[in-house]
Parts: structure tokens; C-alpha cells; sequence
């Protein structure tokens, strides 16, 4: 049964790839999440406040050239890709910037949410026909899109100051970085700032997500 279920899914990839792909793609991850959220191992999950707090900071220092800290920068727009339950999201929000994540994972997002405080009502979701589900939080500065990465989005074109990928890079295989890489490029502003966390491992390199990552892995022309 398994070996036909496995020829069955390669057929399909070679007759409709992207679709079945993304069906694929979002049954591991949900996989994935399921185990991390039932207290499996985290994988590459920091939920440390002190870490995202100097990352924000880290970003406010390249971002605006050493002339802002956190307590006087200007409002930034931050896209989070494969952002899962990422607490960065939740803090550079608190910290008044506008924060827009994006995941596959319907249960990553519904934790990311609770962050956010106890009142359900304090979100609203729309399908849209495009773009999946979206999740608009009540103060205007924090959109959650449930959905595909990879999948184009003309309405985020040109859209952020800032990209905040913690993992999300060595997330993916190589065979999906250069799309992965695309999509940011066309959501970033021109001028803008892309920060990045990824895995160097001592062990286990050969295994992943996350995978391990080098300096030339970023700068690989086929990621681009």
C-alpha cells in the first residue's frame, strides 16, 4: 500500500507538479508543527525574548545606519516568512512596527495569534481567492497569511522595509531556495534590510530542516 500511495504521488507530481507539490509540502510541515506543538523536539525554534529582542535591534542598527535604537526608531514594515510561531513577530508589533508573517501551518499561526492576547475577537480572517486565508489583527498592523511561500502575491510587491528569515532559508531544499529567494525579492523595497538566522552544525549536517548552512550557501547564484 505504501509503495503505491508512493508511485500514485509521483505520477501526480509529473502530471500536475505545483499543486501536489504544495499539498505535499504543507502535509509535512503540518506533521512538523503537530510534533513541536505537542512537545516534541523544537528543531530550529527560539522562543527566548532576549534573542528577538536584539535581533530587532540588530535590524533598527543596519536598517536606519546607527541613527536609531529601539526606543526612537521610526515604524518599520516587517515581512516574516515561514514564520510558524515565531515570538519576533509578536514583539517587534508590541514594539509599534507593522508585522506581516506568512506560513503553511494553520496551527503555527493559531499560537502565533494567542500571543497577541486571550480575545479571539481581536482577529478576522478572509479566503481570499488568491491569496488564502488572511488574518487582519484589530490594531491595523499585524496580517498573518495562511498559505504558500512560493506562491505569488502581486498585492505584497515592494511592500516591506525589512525581512526578518530566522530559519527559513535552511528551511527549504535546494531545489526551492531560488523561488524562496524570488518571492522576497519582489515583497522587499528597494534600500531595504534582510536579516537572516540559519543552523551552522558541528553534527549532522547531512540532515535537516534546518540544514546546515555556510556563508556560500547564502551567496550561491543559483539561490537568486
Amino acid at each position: 500500500i505504501i509503495r503505491l500511495a508512493l508511485q500514485l504521488a509521483t505520477t501526480l507530481l509529473f502530471l500536475n507538479t505545483q499543486p501536489v507539490q504544495s499539498f505535499i509540502i504543507a502535509m509535512a510541515w503540518r506533521d512538523t508543527w503537530a510534533d513541536i506543538l505537542n512537545g516534541g523536539s523544537p528543531r530550529w525554534k527560539v522562543d527566548d525574548l532576549d534573542a528577538k529582542q536584539k535581533a530587532l535591534a540588530h535590524i533598527i542598527e543596519h536598517h536606519h545606519a546607527g541613527g536609531s535604537s529601539l526606543d526612537n526608531c521610526e515604524p518599520m514594515r516587517i515581512l516574516c516568512p515561514l514564520a510558524g510561531d515565531d515570538p519576533f513577530v509578536q514583539y517587534a508589533w508590541s514594539q509599534g512596527h507593522d508585522v506581516t508573517a506568512i506560513d503553511i501551518v494553520p496551527d503555527a499561526l493559531k499560537a502565533m495569534r494567542s500571543q497577541f492576547g486571550d480575545d479571539v475577537d481581536d482577529w478576522t480572517s478572509e479566503n481570499q481567492q488568491k491569496s488564502g486565508l488572511v488574518w487582519k489583527h484589530k490594531s491595523g498592523r499585524a496580517t498573518l497569511f495562511e498559505g504558500d511561500i512560493l506562491m505569488k502575491r502581486p498585492e505584497l510587491v515592494n511592500t516591506f522595509d525589512v525581512i526578518y528569515d530566522k530559519d527559513s532559508f535552511g528551511a527549504l531544499s535546494l531545489e526551492m531556495r531560488p523561488k524562496f529567494c524570488e518571492r522576497l525579492s519582489e515583497f522587499h523595497k528597494d534600500g531595504g534590510t534582510l536579516y537572516i538566522e540559519v543552523k551552522n552544525k558541528e553534527t549532522g549536517r547531512e540532515f535537516g530542516p534546518p540544514y546546515h548552512v555556510e556563508k556560500e550557501c547564502l551567496m550561491d547564484p543559483t539561490a537568486f
